[in-house]
């Protein structure tokens, strides 16, 4: 059904409800002397009235302090009641709270679950947001946040409807603003035990911290009207300024917040090639392009070349294919003393889930280059240091002649033709403050983010796609803003008498993937920091400021594992991990077929790289799926679906699908895409530019993709 058409029926349905009040809802907590049970002067449990009858008693800690008349304060506290029969059958609802969150991570204004999934949650997260989600068995999630004023009361509600063709409509409310999601979830999703405070989950406790005044629960849907009125009567009730917005500091990561620059550049240069972006494709592609004979200009924000390899800290090249340029760059820093083949290492005292990678120098360069069919004893990958990337990496660079880096310089507008098919020049400003234009020929997008072709306006996509988009089994009906974590990644070292980290009051995952030297460097990457949506919701420099408390706690409990207790904490990454942000539309979006279907069977004639790796995404939504064998990547995906004749785009926000962006993203996948479109780029310069006019099946000859890989392309498990 359309989802025109269900919220008509859904309007209908709700037309023929009466008006809801409070006392018509099915359950309410409410913070009054009447609702409170009391011993010995120290309140002990908390009545519910309503037709749910029975005491709603404290399951751990203190069940809570009566203060200032009006609010029940929590603090370690969970009240947990249990629901009539049939109550977790449940398919139209609507939960209203006032409440006041005081810390991040405090949870609980209602809940029902006892694992992940099925769950209903209304609480106040890590991002300090109101939350809502609703999710199924098969982990199909609703999920919907507003940002809450943490320290302050503010009134939140949730109307819930699933009509007859199993599809859902949460409208989730915060004071005076809004927003809805749609869905599909089975049913149950509700477990008859009913929890308002703290949840716990295996091996750590999440506490909620902070007061609520008033549940309501009502066991059908309110319509918008009806939602509306009741958080304005709860608002006036509890003095609320509904108008009242929650305030997000300026994020000085976003380039397109900078407000647009008219005036005259401190500087202009000229190149035939412009690459944005440093990273592993960045650093190809300015190679390629410049090894073709073209004059390169290559703009990069950060000090190091290199991008999240380097600059993050996930110095390291999962086992997989990578091209010429990768083996030189191997080649290379391994002479530096900063690389090495790395395989798994024992490390069964370490009772926590770890993957800890030891660079063995008898393993060689092959060993690496297959995730599908790894050679005996596992996969490698390989290890190396940040700063010997970035050696490596500007060295080759330099030694084209042709190359001119222009790092610690961010871009931060594109200047496009009068009648917007080329890009003529784009805006950058060096450490120093001072404005850089950069005229070129051909434009190469490697932002990872993609933020050349977001400020040209070229259409992009962010999360999870719509099943029917690219008619992928293993995505969500309805697309969604799940994103892959981010990690905040950190280096140790070694030493007689390593400094000790301090317990850090923070929350983190316990577990980790490390990889480096037996007796040397290693980089710790915990996997998951901060949910992938934290960069939309927090911002770039809020999660840069958050994460740096979670490493120091993560650190805190990796060197008292074995094998850590003799290290120390080094440095923190100047820079996420970011697996996944903004992905540009393109002439052509791989997709989860693609990767299923593997090389020999793929219906494309440009296909300019070879992977193989699973899909990984990690955190909320994440799935881990092998392929088969490895598949390809056609030239297309490096084309943006726009007007815009010369530009290319070459980084994780190339055209690939939410699912095949996971098993792409890789490192050395981004320098064979790097490598095409540094090629590409410079033949376009011949071609006016245009880099749809080369020839492609030369492109395709040249970089043979296929004999990158070490094993037979048609071979199956």
């Amino acid at each position: 059904m359309k989802t025109s058409l269900f919220l008509f029926t859904f309007a209908a349905i709700i037309a023929l409800v009466s008006t809801a009040r409070a006392d018509d809802a099915l359950l309410r907590f409410r913070a009054d002397d009447a609702s409170l049970v009391r011993q010995d002067g120290r309140v002990v449990a908390w009545k519910n009235s309503g037709s749910l009858q029975g005491e709603a008693r404290a399951v751990r800690g203190n069940p809570g302090r009566f203060a200032q008349g009006d609010v029940l304060a929590f603090s370690d506290a969970r009240l947990e009641f249990l629901a009539p029969e049939g109550f977790e059958k449940l398919r139209s609802w609507a939960i209203l709270a006032v409440a006041r969150a005081d810390e991040p991570l405090s949870i609980g204004l209602l809940s029902s679950r006892d694992a992940a999934a099925p769950l209903v949650q209304l609480d106040f997260d890590e991002n300090e947001n109101a939350r809502f989600i609703a999710r199924d068995r098969a982990g199909r999630t609703l999920r919907a946040a507003i940002p809450a004023p943490k320290g302050e009361n503010f009134v939140v509600a949730v109307s819930f409807h699933t009509n007859e063709e199993g599809v859902s409509r949460a409208r989730l409310v915060l004071n005076g603003t809004s927003k809805e999601t749609i869905g599909k979830l089975e049913f149950p999703l509700w477990t008859r035990r009913l929890q308002i405070g703290g949840l716990e989950f295996p091996g750590q406790y999440f506490n909620w911290r902070g007061r609520i005044s008033d549940v309501l629960f009502y066991d059908k849907s309110l319509s918008d009207d009806e939602l509306d009125r009741l958080v304005a009567d709860f608002a006036k009730e509890r003095s609320i300024d509904l108008s009242r917005e929650t305030p997000r500091a300026p994020d000085s990561w976003n380039v397109l917040e900078r407000p647009r620059f008219e005036g005259a550049p401190d500087r202009e240069l000229e190149a035939d090639v412009c690459v944005v972006g440093a990273g592993s494709a960045g650093c190809a592609a300015a190679l390629a392009a410049a090894r073709e004979g073209a004059r390169v200009l290559l703009v990069e924000r950060q000090k190091r070349l290199g991008g999240t390899g380097t600059n993050a800290f996930v110095s390291n090249w999962e086992g997989g294919p990578g091209d010429a340029i990768a083996r030189e760059l191997f080649e290379r820093m391994k002479k530096l003393g900063g690389a090495g083949v790395a395989k798994e290492y024992p490390h069964d005292q370490i009772k926590a889930p770890m993957g800890l990678k030891i660079v063995d120098e008898n393993e060689p360069y092959e060993n690496s280059l297959s995730r599908a069919f790894p050679p005996e004893g596992g996969y490698r990958s390989v290890a190396y240091l940040p700063d010997a990337f970035d050696k490596a990496a500007r060295d080759m660079l330099l030694e084209t002649e042709r190359v001119e880096i222009l790092d610690e310089t961010t871009f931060f507008q594109a200047e496009p033709n009068p009648a917007k098919n080329r890009v003529d020049s784009i805006l950058c400003e060096t450490s120093a403050g001072k404005i850089v234009r950069v005229k070129a020929r051909v434009f190469v997008d490697s932002t990872g983010d993609v933020w050349l072709c977001r400020s040209l306006g070229i259409k992009t996509r962010l999360g999870a796609d719509p099943r029917a988009d690219f008619d992928e089994l293993g995505a969500p009906e309805f697309g969604d803003l799940t994103l892959n974590a981010i990690a905040r990644c950190y280096l140790i070292e070694p030493r007689e008498n390593p400094t000790r980290q301090l317990p850090v009051d923070a929350p983190f995952p316990q577990c980790a993937y490390v990889s480096g030297w037996l007796d040397g460097p290693r980089a710790v990457n915990m996997l998951t920091s901060l949910p992938g949506a934290s960069l939309i919701e927090l911002g770039y420099d809020e999660c840069l400021r958050r994460t740096e408390a979670i490493v120091r706690a993560h650190w805190s409990w990796l060197q008292s594992q074995p094998g850590f207790e003799n290290y120390e904490l080094t440095q923190i990454a100047p820079m996420l991990g970011l697996r996944e942000g903004y992905r540009v539309d393109a002439k052509y979006v791989l997709r989860e077929s693609d990767l299923a279907r593997g090389w020999e069977n793929q219906p494309h004639n440009d296909m300019i790289a070879v992977a193989d790796h699973p899909c990984d995404i990690h955190g909320e939504g994440g799935k881990l799926t092998s392929v088969k064998t490895a598949y390809g990547v056609p030239y297309r995906c490096l084309i943006p679906n726009s007007d815009f004749t010369n530009l290319l785009v070459a980084c994780r926000g190339a055209g690939f699908s939410k699912i095949a962006a996971s098993s792409c993203r890789l490192q050395r996948t981004m320098i064979q895409l790097g490598t095409a479109a540094g090629i590409a780029a410079a033949w376009a310069t011949k071609e006016n530019g245009e880099v749809e006019k080369i020839d492609v099946d030369v492109l395709v000859r040249k970089i043979d993709a296929r004999a990158n890989y070490p094993v037979p392309v048609d071979s199956r498990k």
